[in-house]
């Protein structure tokens, strides 16, 4: 007996949700599985507020991954007719010299993502922070 879909995606969260909605764009047939009738409060990305950052201390290798999903994000809204997101600033903190601090700058200018103004090289973002 013939499976009635090309791919079977386990688990309707964001990634899952993203994931069967592409394969089914890109004409496979699909089929998603969830524990829990979407949507659910039993997620990882359920709520009201959740963050999406451009700049991450951990590796500059996410911000492409972000800026994509950032681009999936409007093109969802756009199909939905409403706007599913509100960007706004976001401050992130730490000492001088330290991993958060050294990391961010470092992703910052290497993948030339906006930041304050002020902050023309890592050694000045140290220097306005910390002067908050």
């Amino acid at each position: 007996m013939a499976r009635p879909w090309d791919v079977a995606v386990v688990g309707l969260g964001a990634t899952g949700s993203q994931a069967l909605l592409a394969l089914a764009r890109r004409g496979l047939r699909v089929v998603g599985l969830d524990r829990f009738v979407p949507p659910h409060a039993h997620g990882s990305s359920h709520g009201r507020s959740r963050i999406i950052r451009q700049a991450y201390y951990e590796s500059p290798a996410y911000v492409p991954l972000v800026r994509d999903a950032w681009d999936r994000w409007e093109a969802l809204a756009r199909d939905a007719g409403q706007p599913l997101l509100q960007r706004t600033g976001g401050l992130m903190l730490g000492p001088a010299g330290g991993t958060l601090v050294r990391f961010h700058g470092a992703t910052v200018f290497a993948m030339n993502v906006s930041a304050s103004a002020a902050a023309k090289s890592p050694t000045a973002m140290n220097t306005v922070l910390e002067g908050l």
